[in-house]
């Protein structure tokens, strides 16, 4: 087991349910009348093995972790894999991806956001529904009625000076080539 600070050298602040925060104190109590009961002080450590020492990693690994799943029916996975998880399930409670980063530590949020960003549920669709509605409900955002009419009366009074790049006169229809025109070929695909 390692005690010291994280990769980072600063201290975070890691939240626990409730739930977690009773069960621990519940142990502490426990291993405090423990102590009492046998005229020692206080170990530091919550999970301690007989020896009254920190558990060691690799034993508790190999003697509780490994089995613990096996019993559970689920496969084998690392320790490690547990923060992917928290992470995971937080984000896809809906947890803003700032919260999934100060309780990981990370020092930047694009580091969450590139191993977790993917997992942020409906994050497109919602984003696009949310450019829809805010479109549906200021039509004018896209479009300009008044320029539209002006247009409009423009181009009948003076084609040529309309917003067009090719402009036609009001006739062009009627003189536009027939479809069975010699020199045009149906296209074939």
């Amino acid at each position: 087991m390692n005690v010291g600070s994280p990769k980072s050298g600063r201290a975070r602040r890691v939240d626990l349910p409730a739930m977690l925060v009773q069960r621990l104190a519940a142990k502490k109590s426990l291993l405090e009348a423990e102590a009492a009961l046998q005229g020692h002080d206080l170990i530091p450590w919550c999970f301690v093995n007989r020896a009254g020492k920190p558990v060691d990693a690799m034993n508790f690994l190999h003697r509780v972790w490994a089995p613990l799943l096996g019993k559970a029916g689920l496969r084998r996975i690392r320790f490690h894999d547990l923060r992917h998880t928290f992470a995971s399930l937080l984000i896809q409670a809906g947890e803003s991806l700032a919260y999934v980063k100060d309780q990981l530590g990370h020092s930047s949020i694009k580091i969450t956001v590139d191993l977790y960003g993917h997992l942020v549920p409906g994050a497109n669709r919602q984003a696009v529904d949310r450019l829809a509605d805010a479109t549906f409900r200021n039509p004018g955002a896209t479009r300009d009625d008044r320029v539209e009419r002006e247009r409009e009366g423009s181009v009948e009074e003076n084609w040529s000076r309309g917003r067009e790049l090719n402009p036609r006169p009001t006739d062009y229809e009627s003189v536009a080539l027939p479809l069975s025109y010699p020199g045009v070929r149906p296209c074939s695909r």
